[in-house]
């Protein structure tokens, strides 16, 4: 088993093994609930000079706890469902909207594998308004419904001889809100981790990173294409290096090479942004497939942003030493909505059993872009979704749902 290893000065690294017994519900004002377990992460997180040489490779021991890629078969995909919070909208109207959003992935999702959501428990009468009653519901108070951005991020370890089942494990990143942006509230997110791994089983092990699961894609094979104004964001992780971030994802982790991208699209890191989410411009299709959100329009900000990534893309190669092949993915024609200038994306898309859920715009270049989805997905059926709602709040389809790796061999 991956064991902790010293931190270095001012740092420590634990794990704990959480078992799949009935899970504690924290409510609203308990001390769980509050988010002291990342308070406490990310008071110590913080890394000065004197850290970078002691700052620890990666851990040894008997198992190395595998990153899936997205495109791995799948048990469930978790998700939360949106509570009444500003950034869901400024009234009934629309907040009601953005439960619709949520509600139309999560039904796409369902008829290829499980859901489960997580509900405050002030939403338990009308979360099934929304959403299937079918949809099994575990109350729990949040502030985000973004799960793949402030949730964990599932492992999977070796077989285990009594079960015959590969183990489940869990990489719980610390989370501050995307560096404490003015207006997002997060402190009570912090509890998903713990919660999913008690329902689950998985043995969690608990990060001094501050990540996000936008923040990175992997090809499940070791290699992760990761952002810098994420990852290095001196908001989040104040003194980190490349150095440093690679030893941590290499020590809860089988990844072994990060290709670093400056950041994500341009619209992301401003005000009404997330600050680089780098799975808005690239996905893994498969091992050394990459797609590459395009844009076309040379006076577009994100038409420089997509040329950076093409050029370090192509002179990249991945942990197994090959190149990668990159996959142009011409971005929406439509560049503004009635509210705002936009940064739509194709490449942000939610591969589940059987399928891959594709965003939808009612754009001109949606049929295309959705046929180029069904030829880099082979063997999947492309299921389009509404997505203008989910982009206004400032995420797209993959944000919305965290799966849970398959167990079996």
């Amino acid at each position: 088993m991956r064991r902790p290893g010293a931190g270095g000065p001012g740092r420590s690294h634990s794990m704990r093994h959480v078992s799949s017994a009935t899970p504690r519900v924290p409510e609203r004002g308990t001390p769980w609930s509050t988010g002291g377990e990342g308070a406490m992460r990310e008071q110590s997180a913080s890394l000065g000079e004197a850290d970078v040489e002691d700052f620890p490779g990666p851990a040894g021991g008997e198992t190395t706890w595998h990153l899936p890629a997205d495109t791995e078969r799948q048990e469930r995909l978790w998700m939360a469902f949106p509570r009444d919070y500003h950034r869901m909208g400024a009234n009934s109207w629309e907040l009601s909207g953005a439960r619709r959003a949520w509600a139309r992935v999560a039904h796409a999702v369902m008829d290829h594998e499980p859901v489960t959501l997580l509900v405050d428990p002030a939403d338990r009468q009308v979360v099934h308004t929304y959403v299937d009653p079918l949809v099994p519901v575990v109350p729990l108070a949040m502030d985000n419904p973004f799960l793949r951005l402030s949730g964990p991020a599932f492992t999977v370890g070796g077989v285990d001889r009594e079960t015959g089942q590969h183990r489940l494990g869990m990489v719980d990143w610390a989370f501050n809100g995307f560096g404490r942006r003015p207006g997002i509230e997060y402190r009570l997110d912090d509890v998903a981790g713990g919660t999913i791994a008690e329902l689950t089983g998985a043995r969690r092990q608990l990060s001094l990173l501050v990540n996000e699961g936008g923040a990175y894609v992997t090809d499940g094979e070791g290699t992760v294409i990761a952002s810098e104004a994420v990852l290095l964001d001196p908001a989040r992780n104040p003194g980190w290096t490349r150095a440093h971030v690679e030893a941590e994802f290499a020590r809860y982790t089988d990844v072994r090479k990060v290709i670093w991208l400056p950041g994500g699209l341009t619209h992301d890191a401003g005000p009404r942004g997330l600050g680089g989410q780098v799975d808005q411009l690239v996905a893994f299709a498969s091992p050394t497939v990459v797609l590459l959100h395009w844009q076309e329009n040379p006076s577009h900000p994100d038409h420089e942003v997509s040329a950076r990534a093409l050029e370090i893309l192509q002179g990249a190669t991945d942990a197994r030493g090959r190149t990668l092949n990159v996959a142009a993915v011409v971005a929406p024609l439509a560049e503004a909505d009635a509210r705002a200038q936009v940064s739509w994306s194709y490449v942000n898309v939610l591969p589940v059993n059987g399928a891959v859920v594709v965003p939808s715009f009612d754009d001109p270049h949606d049929e295309g872009a959705h046929q180029l989805l069904e030829a880099a997905y082979p063997g999947r059926t492309v299921v389009p979704v509404p997505a203008h709602r989910l982009y206004r709040r400032g995420v797209g389809v993959r944000h919305v749902g965290l799966p849970q790796p398959s167990r079996r061999p």
